[in-house]
Protein backbone atom coordinates (compact mmCIF):
# COMPACT_ATOMS: atom_id res chain seq x y z
CA UNK A 1 0.00 0.00 0.00
CA UNK A 2 1.31 3.49 -0.79
CA UNK A 3 1.89 5.97 2.00
CA UNK A 4 3.28 9.49 2.28
CA UNK A 5 5.17 10.76 5.32
CA UNK A 6 3.38 13.93 6.45
CA UNK A 7 4.54 13.68 10.08
CA UNK A 8 7.35 16.19 9.63
CA UNK A 9 9.93 13.74 11.06
CA UNK A 10 11.89 10.80 9.71
CA UNK A 11 10.05 7.50 10.15
CA UNK A 12 12.14 4.35 10.61
CA UNK A 13 11.07 0.74 10.33
CA UNK A 14 12.70 -2.61 9.83
CA UNK A 15 11.84 -5.51 7.58
CA UNK A 16 13.15 -9.04 7.67
CA UNK A 17 13.51 -11.78 10.23
CA UNK A 18 15.99 -12.99 12.79
CA UNK A 19 17.19 -15.77 10.50
CA UNK A 20 17.60 -13.71 7.30
CA UNK A 21 18.54 -10.48 9.03
CA UNK A 22 16.82 -7.16 9.43
CA UNK A 23 17.02 -4.20 7.06
CA UNK A 24 16.33 -0.73 8.45
CA UNK A 25 14.55 1.80 6.25
CA UNK A 26 14.07 5.54 6.71
CA UNK A 27 11.16 7.51 5.26
CA UNK A 28 11.88 11.23 5.08
CA UNK A 29 9.12 13.88 5.40
CA UNK A 30 7.19 14.22 2.14
CA UNK A 31 8.56 10.94 0.78
CA UNK A 32 6.18 8.41 -0.78
CA UNK A 33 6.73 4.69 -0.13
CA UNK A 34 5.04 1.40 -0.90
CA UNK A 35 5.05 -0.62 2.34
CA UNK A 36 2.75 -3.08 4.12
CA UNK A 37 -0.37 -1.46 5.55
CA UNK A 38 0.32 -2.44 9.17
CA UNK A 39 3.74 -0.70 9.10
CA UNK A 40 2.31 2.47 7.56
CA UNK A 41 -0.45 2.58 10.17
CA UNK A 42 2.04 1.99 13.00
CA UNK A 43 4.25 4.85 11.76
CA UNK A 44 1.15 7.08 11.43
CA UNK A 45 1.74 7.73 7.73
CA UNK A 46 -0.99 9.01 5.43
CA UNK A 47 -2.49 6.54 2.96
CA UNK A 48 -2.34 7.90 -0.58
CA UNK A 49 -5.36 5.87 -1.77
CA UNK A 50 -7.49 7.46 0.95
CA UNK A 51 -6.54 10.91 -0.31
CA UNK A 52 -7.41 9.96 -3.90
CA UNK A 53 -10.79 8.63 -2.78
CA UNK A 54 -11.49 11.90 -0.97
CA UNK A 55 -10.53 13.90 -4.05
CA UNK A 56 -12.75 11.80 -6.32
CA UNK A 57 -15.55 12.13 -3.77
CA UNK A 58 -15.21 15.92 -3.84
CA UNK A 59 -15.17 15.90 -7.65
CA UNK A 60 -18.29 13.70 -7.71
CA UNK A 61 -20.06 16.04 -5.29
CA UNK A 62 -19.15 19.06 -7.42
CA UNK A 63 -20.39 17.40 -10.60
CA UNK A 64 -23.64 16.51 -8.82
CA UNK A 65 -24.07 20.13 -7.81
CA UNK A 66 -23.36 21.27 -11.38
CA UNK A 67 -26.06 18.90 -12.68
CA UNK A 68 -28.68 20.89 -10.81
CA UNK A 69 -27.45 24.20 -12.21
CA UNK A 70 -30.09 26.54 -13.65
CA UNK A 71 -28.14 26.86 -16.91
CA UNK A 72 -28.55 23.16 -17.63
CA UNK A 73 -32.27 23.23 -16.93
CA UNK A 74 -32.71 26.21 -19.24
CA UNK A 75 -31.09 24.36 -22.14
CA UNK A 76 -33.19 21.25 -21.41
CA UNK A 77 -36.46 23.17 -21.24
CA UNK A 78 -36.00 24.82 -24.64
CA UNK A 79 -34.46 22.50 -27.23
CA UNK A 80 -34.42 25.31 -29.80
CA UNK A 81 -32.34 27.53 -27.48
CA UNK A 82 -29.10 26.26 -29.03
CA UNK A 83 -30.21 27.21 -32.53
CA UNK A 84 -31.40 30.63 -31.39
CA UNK A 85 -28.11 31.16 -29.58
CA UNK A 86 -26.10 30.21 -32.68
CA UNK A 87 -28.18 32.49 -34.95
CA UNK A 88 -27.71 35.36 -32.51
CA UNK A 89 -23.93 34.81 -32.62
CA UNK A 90 -23.81 34.56 -36.43
CA UNK A 91 -25.74 37.84 -36.76
CA UNK A 92 -22.83 39.66 -35.07
CA UNK A 93 -20.38 41.30 -37.51
CA UNK A 94 -17.19 39.24 -37.75
CA UNK A 95 -18.75 36.05 -36.41
CA UNK A 96 -19.34 33.25 -38.88
CA UNK A 97 -20.40 29.65 -38.44
CA UNK A 98 -16.90 28.51 -37.50
CA UNK A 99 -16.42 31.26 -34.91
CA UNK A 100 -19.91 30.64 -33.53
CA UNK A 101 -19.12 26.93 -33.15
CA UNK A 102 -15.85 27.77 -31.34
CA UNK A 103 -17.66 30.12 -28.96
CA UNK A 104 -20.44 27.59 -28.36
CA UNK A 105 -17.87 24.91 -27.58
CA UNK A 106 -16.42 27.12 -24.87
CA UNK A 107 -19.76 28.60 -23.72
CA UNK A 108 -22.48 26.01 -24.48
CA UNK A 109 -25.47 28.18 -23.55
CA UNK A 110 -26.30 31.84 -23.75
CA UNK A 111 -26.51 32.02 -19.96
CA UNK A 112 -22.98 30.63 -19.58
CA UNK A 113 -21.74 33.22 -22.08
CA UNK A 114 -23.50 36.01 -20.18
CA UNK A 115 -21.94 34.87 -16.91
CA UNK A 116 -18.50 34.81 -18.56
CA UNK A 117 -19.03 38.34 -19.87
CA UNK A 118 -20.13 39.45 -16.41
CA UNK A 119 -16.94 37.92 -14.96
CA UNK A 120 -14.84 39.86 -17.48
CA UNK A 121 -13.61 36.85 -19.47
CA UNK A 122 -12.14 37.28 -22.94
CA UNK A 123 -14.69 35.67 -25.24
CA UNK A 124 -12.75 35.83 -28.51
CA UNK A 125 -9.13 36.56 -29.40
CA UNK A 126 -10.03 39.36 -31.84
CA UNK A 127 -10.80 42.55 -29.96
CA UNK A 128 -13.49 43.79 -32.36
CA UNK A 129 -15.36 40.46 -32.23
CA UNK A 130 -14.95 40.27 -28.47
CA UNK A 131 -16.39 43.77 -28.02
CA UNK A 132 -19.31 43.06 -30.38
CA UNK A 133 -20.20 39.83 -28.58
CA UNK A 134 -20.04 41.52 -25.20
CA UNK A 135 -22.26 44.37 -26.45
CA UNK A 136 -24.83 41.94 -27.86
CA UNK A 137 -25.01 39.58 -24.87
CA UNK A 138 -24.47 42.00 -21.98
CA UNK A 139 -27.07 41.45 -19.22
Amino acid sequence: MKFINETGENAKYRLGSYQSGFNWHTIRPGETVDIPENIGDTLKLTKIEAKQEEISEVINNESTEDDTNDVDTISQEDPEAGEKYKKKLINIDGVGKKTADEIMAKYPTEEVLKLAIQDGDEIHKRDDVDAAIKKTFKK
